[in-house]
């Protein structure tokens, strides 16, 4: 896993979250994560770390290791493919 994905993953679901630290393996619902949060989150991250994450693969995120998996899986992806439109 790419280790900035995850330090900037970490560092937006604790400030969104509002918790000082949070452990990679532990449900985000746990810490309090709703699905208005989770949509706002996703919406972010598809943002700043322009990928696109489907809702399938929003709905089988459960922890912030998975998350950081995920968005780290989409710019593989994005960057495979590329951008060239003909």
């Amino acid at each position: 896993m790419d280790r900035d994905v995850f330090e900037v993953v970490d560092e937006l679901f604790r400030r969104r979250l509002q918790v000082p630290e949070l452990d990679p393996d532990t449900p985000l619902a746990d810490y309090g994560l709703d699905s208005v949060r989770s949509i706002e989150l996703i919406v972010e991250m598809e943002s700043v770390f322009d990928v696109e994450i489907s809702d399938e693969q929003a709905a089988s995120i459960q922890t912030l290791r998975d998350v950081a998996a995920q968005v780290a899986a989409s710019r593989t992806v994005r960057a495979g493919t590329g951008s060239g439109e003909a």
